[in-house]
């Protein structure tokens, strides 16, 4: 006998909640991504889910919660960095080229370092050219 982690029905279980979430909200908003449900230990497909500019944006902020929710009481300042970086490649992802001092405020939880660490590392990120200042006081362009 196969283990659900196996036979697909854990996965199988997972694709058919999607489903019925992206289906059920009766959302009119045009697709913009769609989530592949697969399988191990080959990575069979399982299911594909069409999902909304507004269903991406709940399903972005519930796993931004449970990362916050969940992480650790104190970060180092390798998955400090690594934390900003992945912040500044979801936002370039998203068409947006700045991010501002609220916004890292915000991800303050996610990053787990102080306000004080992380603009010293903002600070570090514009001698490197990652980010560069704008006009508008507490803004950064993305490079």
């Amino acid at each position: 006998m196969k283990s659900p982690e196996t036979d697909g029905s854990r996965a199988k279980v997972l694709a058919a909640a999607l489903r019925t979430w992206t289906t059920v909200d009766n959302d009119p908003e045009p697709t913009v991504a769609r989530l592949e449900i697969r399988y191990p230990p080959h990575w069979a497909f399982a299911s594909t889910n069409p999902i909304t500019a507004r269903q991406q944006g709940r399903l972005l902020a519930f796993f931004r919660d449970d990362l916050a929710e969940n992480r650790p009481s104190h970060s180092t300042p390798e998955r400090a960095a690594a934390v900003i970086h992945g912040l500044l490649a979801e936002r370039t992802a998203a068409g947006r080229d700045r991010i501002t001092t609220a916004d890292l405020t915000e991800a303050a939880p996610r990053i787990g370092r102080s306000r004080t660490w992380i603009a010293a590392h903002v600070t570090d990120l514009i001698d490197t050219g990652v980010l560069h200042e704008t006009r508008r006081p507490d803004t950064f362009r993305i490079a």
